[in-house]
């Protein structure tokens, strides 16, 4: 390699460095940002500034933006505009936690109000993509977004191996992904606002996905699709689902192998079934200590106070609870309560129907119509606890919203 051609890398990794940290701190003004890195005197001068002037300057520049003259310039300087928009999201992220621990000092030591929680969301949502389009210009923000749109399109496939589409077919799938989006969107606030319950806003949810995997499927053919929506990873997945907790690479193959051996676990007692028929009066204690087996590995992994937590707010009956707890009149202790009692039963008729299941997957036969009896019979004992607990009116919405459901398969 050339000694020149080693200088010029070595000064694009300085120039990156020096725009990443630049971003990161809020101190692109544009358009003198730009002269930050044409004018090394200017800023020679402003690096000398004492401790007392940067503390002056801090507040403005904490409020600064980059606009899109500079990011031409940047980009001019060999800066790729990826690197920008990663630095400029950082920089968005880093203030938008600063206006979340703002609230939270606000109403300390009590917790912020959800409804302001929301709010906060919701506007940050519109910042962000104000800010972006005011630093790539509206043609720029839309190329950026829909690269950012397609991509997840592909989730499902092996990174680096997107679905090949042509310029037409992704300017179709782009637009269908970005109206499902939107709908997914304005039902989500609708929720948060208590105009929609879960169950019509489940409803409209399921639909929009049925009409979007037609037109997609319509668009690039039945296997184009099918390819679309397959070759999902085992690690992509657990990034997908554990996100919250940012797994690291360790800790998700560490889960991926924890949910091979629950399957292991399950094919073995699966097979010992087969041979010995009388062993299936144990079959749910087993399947019980299988997954207290599992749950205890994610605990050990993710710190049992993180993961707790994170079931608690991934679980769509307890956040349906506090969602919709003013709208039914729930108090704290009553959505604990309520909580408890339909995780309970939850828990129960999945054990029910898992056990069934495995005795078929056995070769035994299986009364399905037996099996519902006794998970409705649950059901109905639940019911009455939970009558005495919150009224008929109440427990009225929690069945109308799918809190209490028997379901399962059918013989």
């Amino acid at each position: 390699m050339s000694s020149i051609l080693r200088l010029s890398i070595g000064l694009n990794m300085v120039l990156l460095g020096i725009v990443a940290v630049l971003l990161w701190r809020g101190y692109f003004a544009a358009p003198s940002a730009v002269d930050h890195f044409v004018q090394p005197a200017s800023a020679k001068r402003a690096a000398s500034k004492s401790d007392a002037e940067a503390r002056e300057l801090q507040p403005k520049l904490a409020e600064a933006r980059i606009n899109q003259a500079a990011v031409v310039q940047l980009e001019q300087l060999g800066i790729p505009r990826e690197t920008l928009v990663n630095a400029l999201l950082e920089s968005f992220n880093r203030r938008s936690t600063q206006r979340v621990v703002a609230l939270q000092k606000k109403y300390a030591p009590k917790l912020v109000p959800e409804r302001e929680m929301i709010e906060l969301a919701r506007q940050c949502d519109i910042d962000q993509t104000h800010e972006l389009k005011e630093a790539l210009g509206e043609e720029g923000y839309r190329a950026w977004d829909k690269e950012q749109t397609l991509h997840a399109l592909n989730r499902a496939r092996v990174p680096g191996d997107e679905l090949p589409m042509t310029a037409d077919e992704a300017e179709q799938a782009y637009r269908l992904q970005k109206d499902f989006d939107q709908k997914a969107k304005e039902l989500q606030m609708a929720m948060e606002d208590g105009v929609a319950d879960k169950a019509d806003a489940g409803t409209l949810q399921a639909q929009a996905q049925q009409a979007l995997d037609r037109d997609l499927e319509k668009l690039l053919g039945k296997e184009r699709f099918s390819e679309l929506r397959s070759n999902t990873p085992p690690t992509t997945e657990i990034y997908r689902t554990f996100g919250d907790l940012n797994p690291s690479p360790d800790q998700a193959h560490a889960v991926v192998q924890a949910e091979s051996d629950y399957r292991a676990r399950q094919a073995a007692l699966t097979k010992r079934l087969t041979e010995n028929p009388a062993e299936a009066t144990n079959v749910m204690a087993e399947l019980q200590a299988l997954a207290d087996v599992r749950e205890q590995t994610y605990r050990q992994l993710f710190g049992s106070d993180a993961y707790d937590n994170f079931k608690l707010t991934h679980d769509a009956t307890y956040q349906t609870l506090k969602q919709y707890a003013d709208a039914w009149n729930l108090n704290a202790d009553e959505v604990k309560q309520v909580y408890q009692s339909v995780n309970t039963f939850q828990q129960q008729a999945d054990r029910m129907r898992a056990a069934a299941s495995l005795r078929q997957d056995a070769g035994q036969p299986v009364d399905w119509k037996a099996v519902n009896a006794s998970i409705e019979q649950a059901q109905q004992q639940t019911e009455a606890v939970l009558q005495s607990t919150i009224g008929q009116d109440r427990l009225r919405r929690l069945k109308q919203n799918g809190l209490l459901e028997n379901g399962g398969p059918s013989g």
